[in-house]
């Protein structure tokens, strides 16, 4: 067995009455996701279309059709070896996040600024 790296996760906890996503991650790094980032950063096709059309037109006013806290993970699940899957309170369930954009989007301090 090969030893884990910064994108294989070691623990995961899907912890809906705090809203949160904790990954430990196999370099010892942690990171904490609030459940509304990852609905603001769901990785599907239509989400991913809908956050590039705000950067196409600098003129256009969006305004987020969710409120925070609005919806909640309601099911979570792996994908493989290389994703989580969530379902939202909404019926929204079609992004999946593979470990390589769940690091890449860790919300601590240390990630944010290198």
């Amino acid at each position: 067995m090969r030893p884990l790296g910064k994108t294989d996760p070691a623990d995961i906890e899907v912890h809906i009455p705090d809203r949160r996503l904790t990954i430990q991650w196999g370099d010892g790094h942690r990171s904490v996701y609030a459940f509304d980032l990852l609905r603001k950063e769901c990785p599907c096709a239509v989400c991913r279309e809908a956050r590039l059309a705000v950067t196409d037109d600098p003129l256009r006013v969006v305004t987020s059709a969710l409120k925070p806290g609005e919806v909640t993970v309601t099911g979570a699940e792996k994908v493989g070896y290389y994703a989580l899957r969530f379902v939202w309170s909404d019926g929204h369930d079609t992004g999946i996040y593979s470990y390589d954009y769940l690091r890449a989007i860790c919300p601590c301090e240390a990630c944010r600024t290198c």
